[in-house]
């Protein structure tokens, strides 16, 4: 399967990463993309069930001391804890999904990277065992590197966040600043993959993407959105990624 006519021409973030959703079931990606939605699956069906034996034990005994006409306080227990858990699997679900997905995403940028299209031709095969552990490897070395960078600068945006809310006027601008610096985070965050996976230093990214800053934030914003929507954002994360090696292949990687 290519990448179609017109697959390197320039495509607005949006659209890239409608692209990334649409190839998301492509042989050489799939298997990429489900192998850590079903490790984060597997985790949290092993958590759940662990906390649900838990909390019926705990509510059994605490039920065989109580009157029978307290049973409801068990329902209103469990309309609680489902509560709760929905919640938390809005946000710890998608925070799996980075930590844990981080390396298949580096096997997925260089899978793009090296999709045939209709100007380039078949792709050079299949990588080797050995070259896809290397590739697992480099991209949890190379998220070390990015963390080094964002949680530093993260911190430092929080608290100057925090300072500036308590100055009237400048308050206001405290959400857009905040805004500004997460799609800036998210866009090199998912053009590192495909930054790594063509031999380029997180140096070298940073350079090329504050050269064109407006389309990277851009494309942060636009991963920003889809990122904050529960549940759907698990595959978004991958689609994201598939975008940002597309934008990659398209603006950044030959300049």
């Amino acid at each position: 399967m290519k990448l179609g006519a017109g697959a390197d021409e320039p495509a607005m973030p949006p659209i890239l990463i409608f692209k990334g959703i649409k190839l998301l079931w492509h042989p050489e990606l799939r298997w990429l993309v489900l192998m850590p939605l079903l490790i984060n699956a597997g985790l949290f069906f092993s958590v759940t069930l662990t906390a649900v034996n838990l909390l019926d034990a705990w509510l059994s005994q605490m039920m065989a001391s109580l009157p029978t006409w307290l049973d409801w306080l068990a329902v209103l227990v469990w309309i609680l804890f489902a509560a709760l858990a929905t919640v938390l699997y809005a946000f710890g679900f998608t925070l799996l999904a980075h930590l844990i997905g981080s390396p298949f995403y580096g096997l997925i940028a260089v899978r793009v990277l090296n999709l045939p299209t209709e100007v380039q031709g078949a792709p050079d095969g299949t990588a080797s065992l050995g070259s896809a552990a290397s590739t697992v490897w480099q991209s949890f070395l190379r998220q070390l590197h990015f963390l080094q960078y964002l949680v530093p600068r993260s911190l430092g945006m929080a608290l100057l966040a925090f300072i500036l809310g308590f100055v009237p006027l400048l308050n206001f601008a405290v959400p857009v600043m905040v805004a500004a610096w997460a799609a800036w985070a998210l866009a090199l965050q998912y053009l590192d993959y495909p930054a790594d996976a063509d031999g380029r230093s997180f140096d070298l990214l940073r350079q090329r993407a504050g050269q064109r800053r407006g389309q990277a934030i851009s494309f942060g914003l636009c991963a920003l959105v889809v990122s904050a929507i529960p549940f759907f954002n698990l595959i978004t994360v991958p689609a994201t990624v598939i975008a940002g090696a597309l934008l990659w292949r398209q603006d950044f990687q030959s300049r």
